[in-house]
């Protein structure tokens, strides 16, 4: 004879279901326990170890100052890690990149010229290269150079930076032995074309193979200080990390801060004017810093999408003024986020935050001297 179900028992998935709604409830209790429990403790009126209010002040004048310098010094680090991107875009990467860029046009420009005074069936064998061209190639070379001066390379790229500037020079004496030889329009037109290879291939280098061509060499540089430039303009993991963990111990401070005050109230019927004006430099700082920081991150992903915008750049008249306004406007959107000012506010503040931070510290152990260790005012609960 088959009996009714149990109510008291169910499928597998509704005893699982009850089981995480009293877990939950449960969890939801304790936890709604915890911030009267925190707010007890940092005014001193949790029950338990009844200590006096000279060791609760003894405590406390510890306490301060040292949540006080470690969060000084996480702001401080994410502060200098971020600018130190900032910088290092701003002198480095950018300029680098503009040298490139100016060096490939700029030899693009050298070729045309070349061909149109050496090729040109209206005065081709007839007429010298002329200036304009030596003047490309010239500027092609000190671009380079200044690529070179900038710091933005590794050690393998300066080398690769050398082979680009050797095969300059190579490009420059065919283009000068066609042009010597501009009489004979095999010579002629050999010369051209042998040196019109070296700058660009017939095929254009791909990830798969190494790049032999001048072209193809800076391009691939162009590449990669760009991708280098990405990454400083990104959010470093230093930075994310510091301003979190900055933040999480500046409320704890500012909590602990507020705790201590109303203690002092309570016990010592006084308002601290001196405590909270030491806090004031230290709950500021990291709000300082942080809007300077948000600004020079914001000015580098600015200055990163402008740059990247020269390799699309091609070897037209007029380049180099279109290459030297993007640069100017680069300069310009860093300069608007005031990373030398914020530097120098960061160096102001951090000192000053570290003595306030002591000042903490000594405000609270005047308050503790009239009260020596061995005598018991009240008991009074542990800090």
């Amino acid at each position: 004879m088959t009996g009714g179900t149990d109510p008291s028992r169910g499928t597998p998935l509704r005893r699982l279901g009850g089981r995480v709604r009293r877990d939950g409830g449960r969890a939801w209790r304790q936890a709604k326990r915890v911030p009267p429990a925190l707010w007890k403790r940092a005014t001193g009126r949790s029950p338990g170890s009844g200590r006096p209010t000279a060791a609760f002040l003894r405590r406390r004048m510890l306490v301060l100052p040292a949540l006080a310098l470690v969060a000084l010094a996480l702001c401080a680090a994410a502060y200098n890690d971020l600018h130190r991107r900032s910088e290092h875009l701003r002198d480095r990467a950018v300029p680098a990149l503009v040298g490139l860029a100016q060096a490939r046009t700029s030899l693009g420009l050298a070729q045309a010229q070349a061909e149109l005074r050496l090729l040109n069936p209206e005065h081709a064998g007839l007429v010298e290269l002329g200036e304009t061209y030596r003047s490309h190639l010239t500027e092609a070379g000190q671009s380079l150079n200044q690529v070179a001066q900038s710091g933005a390379l590794s050690k393998g790229q300066e080398q690769e930076l050398r082979v680009v500037s050797g095969l300059v020079v190579a490009y420059g004496d065919k283009i000068a032995w066609a042009d010597r030889n501009r009489s004979s329009r095999v010579l002629r037109d050999a010369g051209v074309a042998y040196a019109a290879g070296m700058l660009r291939g017939a095929q254009p280098a791909t990830g798969a193979q190494e790049p032999t061509t001048v072209l193809d060499r800076i391009e691939v540089l162009e590449m990669q200080v760009l991708a280098e430039g990405g990454d400083l303009a990104a959010w470093s993991p230093l930075t994310l990390a510091a301003s979190g963990a900055a933040a999480g111990v500046t409320v704890v401070f500012g909590f602990t801060v507020v705790g201590t005050s109303v203690f002092l109230r309570d016990r010592l019927r006084l308002v601290s004017v001196q405590l909270v004006a030491a806090s004031v430099p230290i709950l500021l700082t990291p709000v300082l810093l942080t809007v300077g920081g948000a600004q020079e991150h914001a000015a580098q992903t600015g200055v990163h999408h402008m740059i990247a915008q020269l390799k699309y750049e091609t070897a037209v008249p007029g380049v180099g003024r279109t290459i030297e306004g993007v640069a100017d406007d680069a300069a310009g959107r860093m300069g608007s986020a005031h990373p030398d000012g914020w530097a120098l506010t960061a160096g102001v503040t951090v000192p000053v935050t570290g003595l306030a931070a002591l000042a903490c510290g000594v405000t609270l152990y005047l308050y503790a001297r009239p009260y020596p260790p061995h005598f018991t005012r009240r008991k009074d609960s542990d800090a």
